[in-house]
């Protein structure tokens, strides 16, 4: 996935290559140049309608589509930012490109640190291109911070926890030596674990409380059993990360080495 930064690329450069391109009497190539020269005074709005005379014109070029947004960005305006780094996706049938056209929005969002909308467009993407490594990646990031993963004193919550598990499984799946997957969703299970650990403590509980009570005690013991399974699982599964990743290492360093 590109950089929204690295997208958005220099305003003169891109400029003066399409302007070339272009017919003298072409209102696409007027309007973008009158783009061009509010964004190089830093008159984000002037620039942003300037480029939306450009799109209007041709609305199958991206790149002009990409400089809106970029205008839209300095302007403050995520939202009108969004809609035009989507747009190139409706005046395609290429689910590539259509998949590319949402990955820059949710990049977009990524660097504003808005995750919510992030979320939402790397799930867009994920409809035309479903085995997106970056997209699937990015997602079980966002998962696992919600589920408490990315910081030591944030509580657990075991429905992101699982979302994020989920996503990275299909990520390994994508891509059997993606060395973080593995690392994030060992991560993820670790956090998990104190979910199980909570649980396992109050079975411990409720058998102490009903213990004059036999139907109470069964019922705490059985809580008390799935609970310790499913750690033991847990448990088993973090080892097995763990030979994975020394795997992965490994293997990287020595192709180092064999490189050098």
């Amino acid at each position: 996935m590109r950089p929204l930064k690295a997208a958005l690329c220099d305003l003169s450069a891109l400029s003066l290559v399409l302007t070339a391109c272009s017919k003298p009497d072409d209102p696409a190539a007027i309007h973008r140049a009158l783009g061009n020269e509010h964004a190089r005074k830093a008159d984000w709005a002037a620039a942003a309608t300037e480029y939306a005379l450009s799109a209007q014109a041709n609305p199958r070029d991206r790149k002009i589509w990409e400089l809106k947004a970029n205008a839209h960005v300095r302007a403050g305006q995520l939202r009108e930012a969004a809609e035009s780094l989507a747009k190139p996706a409706e005046y395609t049938a290429d689910p590539a490109v259509k998949a590319e056209s949402y990955r820059l929005v949710a990049a977009m969002y990524v660097e504003q640190r808005q995750f919510d909308d992030a979320e939402k467009a790397f799930a867009e993407a994920l409809k035309f291109d479903p085995l997106d490594e970056n997209s699937l990646s990015w997602l079980g990031e966002i998962a696992s911070a919600r589920g408490g993963a990315r910081s030591m004193t944030d509580p657990p919550d075991a429905v992101w926890l699982a979302k994020a598990i989920a996503y990275y499984e299909k990520v390994i799946s994508v891509n059997p030596e993606n060395l973080f997957a593995y690392v994030n969703k060992r991560i993820a299970i670790t956090k998990y674990m104190v979910v199980e650990e909570q649980e396992k403590a109050l079975a411990e509980r409720l058998l102490q409380l009903g213990r004059k009570d036999p139907i109470k005690v069964a019922a705490a013991q059985t809580r008390l059993t799935e609970s310790n399974a499913r750690l033991d699982g847990f448990k088993k599964e973090v080892d097995a990360l763990s030979i994975k990743i020394k795997a992965i290492l490994a293997a990287q360093k020595a192709k180092k080495q064999t490189e050098s």
